[in-house]
């Protein structure tokens, strides 16, 4: 919101009093967004029905117990000011917060967060590994650590100031744990096969038709489950590109900051993602005609059989209320009014009800002071016991119903799918009244019909994961036991498939509804060995003799792949020992001219300016190494690596001119370096320590390095 003024720290003010600052600020803004009857509660457990996502501040791992009461205001203010004025919405950010509660009250037995101290932070960052499992949770938990440490410090509520970085290493993953993660992300064949043929069998229940066609979409493209919440029922166009053909294209909205964008749809799924909507628009349109009526009848009463023939102002009897509310009075044992007993506890749980509106409380309340506390008048029939009589006060029409119907039964955002008011419920694709998939879907009973469900996330899931004992899962219920699959796995089986067609991570991003392309690597689980032979495709295979390269070296003229029997027509360059090959359009050159020990430079035989260069540069080299020899022995910090690696120059140096002089070689034969492995990137890695050898036997003792030397300068024995 625009007129919330960002909270400034004044440095002059003690620890103690800027924290209170800071939290008075956080008080008095969040009542900005207060709701009309609904004012923002600062000491609710959590302020998501205020529009506050991620901000139930309870204990880690105790959901049910609020953080410590000298810590739970500051978390409180810490996360109205990040979604408010910094706009994050990390989930990281409460459970950092919880991590550094406990860490509190184990040190110093006390929430106050100006005792922080280095240790303490340490702390909390053992109290996160101890909780999570997941190594990548752990990391980033502690770089949240890191944010709340500087925010604190940046508040000035830091009684004794500190420098505090945590000890934390990202995870790397090797490549068998690599091969095991993405058998997990992906969907097993069976899995594949089962939806398949249950989708082409055309089931009939509303449950199977959903479940199968959100899947079939979520083939079609990469998406989030969440966003089915916005696809709408006319959801597809088509256009011809530029070569005539006619492309599908499905509207979609995408989640995380992406916005709204046009999906292609691949020509293998399209028909069968164009039969998967239809199929829920045939058994959706009567819920979005409801949805519409709802929408634009906000004061009428939902018209069903068991609705009474009065009007909306008209009062009811309590056996009337619940037959408008579907209400079934056959369970209740009660000898008295069962109609009254049943309805009575239908207020009790609206006002009892958190998440409940202050118009909807009100009502129920009110209705509530009208019944008569007493046990009521007893009537007898012939010696028994007839009916009780109330003096019950309280006017129950279909007015009132309605507002209590509507608090209870719609949706939260009604008449959006969500918070978003994206789509709404009207024109969603998904789009059903509660208790569609009762029949299969729930062991609670009836469920009435008057509220509105899409696809739901934890629907979806559970009866594609087999998550409960109760619910059997879609494979179940069709004889596929053993199978499940996880509905993310769709996402990352296309972004797989699109790695492995070679599409560029640009348009997989956008393609995936993804803002930024490097996260595209998550969801690649292209194997070793494809990758490998991707590699491989792209690494230009040379022929053996190119007379026609030798000319051109000879002229001056152009030269390209061609000339080295390659399909691609790109310039190479020409270098002072021979020619580089190195595509610079897809990096640049990781040797930093280390020409002599790069597997993509090419010498070529009978190309004596080169041969000439190359008798130069071992001269420079020989003489080098006598001058780096004697620093090594003078003890000269670095000398010895600038000798390790002149040494290895000039034996590929020796090699070189012999090879390009031997008479058995015949002029224009094609001469490749061979790769010594050393690159900036890895050079980088070994001076910060995080460089591993995997090979102990390939690093040379001194006494090798001593007779090598000694070979190279021709003083050996």
């Amino acid at each position: 919101m625009s007129n919330v003024i960002p909270f400034l720290p004044k440095p002059e003010l003690a620890a103690q009093a800027v924290l209170n600052e800071f939290i008075h600020w956080a008080k008095s803004n969040i009542h900005l967004y207060d709701k009309p009857l609904d004012c923002v509660q600062w000491a609710a457990k959590s302020w998501h029905r205020w529009g506050f996502e991620n901000t139930t501040c309870s204990k880690l791992g105790k959901r049910s117990e609020l953080l410590h009461p000298d810590f739970i205001d500051y978390a409180k203010a810490m996360l109205f000011e990040e979604r408010v004025i910094k706009l994050r919405k990390k989930n990281y950010t409460l459970h950092a917060l919880r991590c550094l509660e406990v860490a509190l009250l184990d040190i110093t037995q006390n929430g106050d967060v100006t005792a922080v101290t280095a240790a303490i932070f340490d702390k909390a960052c053992a109290v996160a590994q101890n909780y999570y499992d997941a190594s990548t949770t752990v990391y980033q938990v502690s770089r949240e650590l890191k944010y709340v440490n500087d925010h604190l410090h940046a508040l000035g509520v830091v009684a004794n100031p500190f420098i505090w970085e945590p000890q934390i290493k990202p995870f790397r993953i090797t490549l068998k744990k690599s091969y095991e993660v993405a058998k997990k992300k992906l969907p097993s064949d069976k899995s594949l096969i089962a939806l398949g043929e249950i989708f082409h069998n055309k089931p009939e229940l509303p449950l199977d038709i959903m479940i199968t066609s959100a899947v079939a979409i979520m083939l079609s493209h990469p998406c989030r489950i969440g966003e089915l919440a916005y696809v709408k029922k006319d959801c597809f166009f088509a256009e011809r590109d530029a070569q005539g053909r006619e492309q599908l294209y499905m509207l979609w909205y995408s989640a995380k900051g992406f916005g709204a964008t046009q999906k292609p749809i691949p020509d293998i799924m399209a028909e069968t993602c164009q039969e998967a909507v239809n199929r829920v628009i045939e058994i959706t349109q009567e819920a979005r005609d409801y949805a519409k009526w709802l929408e634009e009848n906000p004061d009428s009463f939902p018209r069903h059989a068991g609705v009474p023939n009065k009007g909306l102002g008209e009062p009811l009897s309590t056996q009337e209320a619940c037959d408008a509310l579907m209400l079934s009075t056959r369970r209740v044992s009660s000898r008295g009014n069962k109609s009254r007993k049943v309805f009575k506890k239908f207020l009790e749980n609206i006002v009892a009800k958190k998440s409940t509106s202050s118009k909807a409380r009100k009502i129920a309340q009110e209705l509530l002071y009208g019944f008569d506390s007493s046990s009521g008048t007893r009537h007898y029939v012939n010696g028994w016991l007839a009916e009780y009589e109330f003096n019950d006060t309280f006017k129950v029409t279909l007015r009132t119903l309605n507002v209590l119907l509507r608090e209870k039964y719609l949706p939260e955002h009604f008449p959006f799918t969500n918070s978003k008011r994206i789509t709404k419920w009207q024109d969603a694709l998904f789009c059903f009244r509660t208790g569609a998939f009762a029949a299969v879907d729930s062991n609670r009973g009836t469920v009435k019909p008057f509220g509105l469900t899409g696809c739901g996330n934890a629907r979806l899931s559970l009866h594609l994961t087999g998550g409960s004992k109760e619910i059997k899962s879609i494979f179940e219920r069709h004889g596929y036991n053993g199978v499940k699959v996880n509905t993310h796995a769709f996402r990352h089986y296309l972004n797989t498939g699109a790695n492995r067609s070679y599409l560029s991570q640009e348009l997989i991003a956008r393609w995936s509804g993804r803002e930024n392309p490097s996260q595209n690597k998550v969801y690649n689980h292209m194997s070793v060995d494809e990758k490998a032979a991707e590699i491989e495709a792209f690494t230009p295979q040379l022929a053996v003799m190119s007379d026609k390269l030798l000319a051109s070296l000879k002229t001056n003229a152009p030269i390209s792949m061609k000339d080295f029997g390659d399909e691609s027509d790109r310039i190479v360059h020409r270098t002072e020992f021979g020619i580089c090959i190195h595509d610079y359009a897809q990096e640049p050159c990781a040797k930093f001219n280390n020409c002599l020990t790069c597997g993509e430079h090419v010498c070529v035989k009978g190309d004596e300016t080169k041969l000439v260069n190359l008798k130069e540069e071992r001269e420079y080299l020989r003489s080098s190494l006598e001058a780096f020899q004697r620093e090594a022995d003078e003890g000269t910090y670095g000398a010895n690596t600038w000798l390790q690696t002149t040494m290895e120059k000039m034996e590929r140096c020796d090699q070189l001119i012999q090879m390009l002089e031997s008479p058995d070689i015949e002029d224009g034969a094609l001469i490749r370096g061979v790769e010594n492995g050393w690159a900036a990137g890895r050079n980088a890695l070994a001076m910060r320590g995080e460089l591993v050898e995997e090979d102990a036997n390939l690093i040379a003792t001194e006494d090798d390095k001593v007779a090598e030397l000694e070979r190279l300068l021709g003083s050996g024995g």
